[in-house]
This record gives structure tokens, sequence and C-alpha cells, in this order.
């Protein structure tokens, strides 16, 4: 009996306190909403009140802000083809990475008999682009008669990313007008940064105990040997170095005394002139020879690798030499650009022009090898 009476009070008591609890929750519900109904508008309210609100200004997100104007107007583009004439460009490789090279080609069609003037490496020069050497080869038909040039420039770059090449300007002169074309395509190159690596880590475990012997006589003597090679060898290239500086032989062979640079160069454009190329019509081939043997005697007087060398890049080597003279400069100068005119422009000089080359060359010879002697009077010989 106890027991059934404690079981109906504690399921009175059960009953009474979830219905206590369900009252308060449904108050609390009722509460918040009219808090809600009462102080805060919600967003339908919100929205019907807007237009009676003053309009607030929209801040405009910074990448969207108006920009001021201040950048100049673009170059205007110069065409790519003026009659007969047409200029394109192309790339060996468009995709090299930090360092690496590729070869731009500046291809000009239709030149006909016209004077024409490529693009310099100085000329290419830019932002994230480096010319370092340019050659050009003069495009023939079957019948031998020239169509264009084609000039291949070495360009590299050391800046990752797209890089646009520009600055190809050709110029032409065509009658009594200034012709100027450049490729109507824009050249991109893409420079990639060099690929990582790959590392192995290795841990060394000491699961051996390593047992340390005292080194032996032949062990030690081994070690000696081998150092004083290495010095042997070391003392042998920097004295090598020292010979090839002074523009003397490595190893003195007894016999006859070398002849003079000057004084072989002197003979050989005095046999070039014997042939009389220029009077039989080789005149591409006169003034290729004459060239070719002042490059010789700026090897074998200085060590001056000018047949390597463009132009330019001769004139700048023979100014670094200490027989170098203003007047001697200028034959040089005169005598490499006249022949440059006549190998890649197809230049015909008169032909009082083909004797004041080869005098120009010869002019140049004995006014270094006569400054030379001057510098050096120990040495009277020449070299």
């Amino acid at each position: 009996m106890k027991t059934i009476i404690k079981a109906a009070v504690f399921l009175a008591l059960s009953t009474w306190a979830f219905a206590a609890s369900a009252q308060n929750d449904g108050k609390g519900l009722v509460d918040r909403r009219v808090t809600l109904d009462s102080k805060t508008p919600t967003s339908e309210q919100a929205d019907a009140q807007a237009p009676a609100a003053a309009p607030r200004a929209q801040a405009v997100p910074r990448a969207q802000a108006p920009q001021a104007a201040t950048a100049p107007a673009p170059r205007p583009q110069l065409p790519s083809s003026d009659g007969t004439m047409k200029v394109s460009a192309h790339l060996d490789a468009d995709t090299i990475t930090i360092g690496d090279q590729t070869v731009l080609h500046i291809r000009l069609d239709g030149i006909g008999g016209k004077r024409v003037q490529m693009p310099s490496p100085e000329e290419l020069l830019q932002p994230g682009i480096e010319a370092l050497e340019s050659e050009n080869d003069t495009l023939r038909d079957a019948n031998g008669k020239p169509t264009g040039i084609e000039q291949k420039v070495t360009v590299t770059s050391f800046d990752a990313g797209v890089q646009t090449i520009g600055g190809i300007v050709v110029k032409i002169a065509d009658g009594g007008r200034l012709v100027m074309l450049s490729p109507s395509d824009t050249l991109q190159l893409t420079v990639l940064y060099a690929a990582d690596a790959d590392t192995v880590k290795c841990e060394m475990k000491a699961d051996v105990d390593y047992i340390s012997e005292p080194l032996t006589f032949w062990e030690v003597a081994r070690w000696v040997v081998l150092a004083l090679v290495a010095a042997l060898i070391v003392a042998v290239l920097i004295w090598i170095v020292k010979r090839r500086k002074e523009h003397k032989p490595i190893i003195a062979l007894p016999g006859a005394k070398p002849t003079p640079a000057d004084k072989k160069a002197l003979s050989e454009l005095e046999a070039l002139r014997r042939k009389e190329l220029w009077q039989k019509g080789r005149i591409k081939k006169y003034y290729t020879d004459i060239t070719d043997i002042v490059r010789r005697f700026l090897r074998n007087m200085y060590g001056i690798l000018a047949a390597e060398m463009t132009t330019r890049q001769t004139l700048k080597a023979f100014h670094g030499i200490a027989d170098w003279s203003e007047d001697s400069e200028a034959l040089l100068r005169k005598l490499l650009q006249k022949a440059d005119m006549v190998k890649f422009a197809k230049m015909q000089p008169e032909s009082y022009e083909h004797d004041e080359a080869m005098q120009c060359a010869v002019d140049f010879v004995r006014k270094v090898a006569e400054t030379h002697r001057i510098n050096n009077p120990e040495n009277e010989g020449g070299k």
C-alpha cells in the first residue's frame, strides 16, 4: 500500500512540474515575439521604410574607383608592309628559363636594290629583354638576285614572367623617301624560373662502432703527392694565361723568327690587290677579304677575336687596347662600315671607293704598328 501511495505522489509531482515548465516556455516565446514586434523592425518593415529615408551615399570599391587619365597616348603602330616590301618576325622558342637564350628572326622581303638598315641590338634592348648579338643573311631567288634580308638576334632575359619584345623598326631608303616598317604581330617571350633540384635527406645512424687506426706512411705520402701535382697544374695554368696575355707563344720553338703581324697583313693586302677582284665584278668577295685580313691582324697583334665579332663589338674591343688612337679607330670604322654596306645592304660603290677601301686598310695596319713600336721601343720588330 505504501508503495502505491509513493508512486501516486511521484506521478502527481512529475505531471505538475511538466505543466509548469511548458507554461513558462510558452510565455517566453510570446515575450520574445512581442519584443521584436514592438522595438526592432523586421527586414520587411525596414524595406518598406527605406524610400521615405534620405538616400545614403554608397562607397565605391577601391578597385572600381575612377582613375586619373594621366597615361600618355600609345605610340602609333608602324605599318608592316609598303608596296612589295614586308617585314615579319618570330622567335625560335617563345618559352625559356631564366638566363637561357633564343633567337629572334627579323625578315624583310621585297627589298630589290634599296638600302636597308636593320635594328641594332642596342635598339632592341628594353626592360626584361637583352639582345646579345646579331647577324644578317641575304636572301636570294633562284637567279641569285637579292630578295630580302633576314636578321638573327640572340636574346635572353633574367626576369621571370611574360616579356614583350619591341623596338623592331626596319628603315629602307626607297628613292627620295625613308620607309619605316615594323612587324604587325606582338612577340612575347615567357621566362620561367629554373626548377628546384630535388634533395634527399639522409640520416646517419651510428649502428656500428668505428675503430680508428693510425695512418701509415704510404697513406700520408699519397696525399702529399696529390697536393704537389695539384699545385703544379695550377702553376702551369697561371703561366699559360700569363703568356697569352703577353701575346707570346706557349712553347717557344727554335727556328726562324715569325713574321710580324703588320708585315704579314700588308703582304696579304698587296696579294689581294693583285687579284683585281673588284675589276672582275667580285665586289662582295673583295670587301670580305679586306675585312678578313684586318680582323686577322687584330687577332695576331692583340688577341682580339674580331672574326667572331660584329663591327660594333670589334670597334669596342679595339678601343680598349694600349695602342689605340683616334685616327686609327676612324680608319677601322670607315672600312668596316663600308664593307657592311656592300655585304649586307648591296651597296655598289664607285670605282675610286674600292681603291680607297684598300688604302684605308693599309693605313690602318701601318698606323697601329707604328703606334705599337713607339709604345714598345724594346720590341722594334713588332709582333
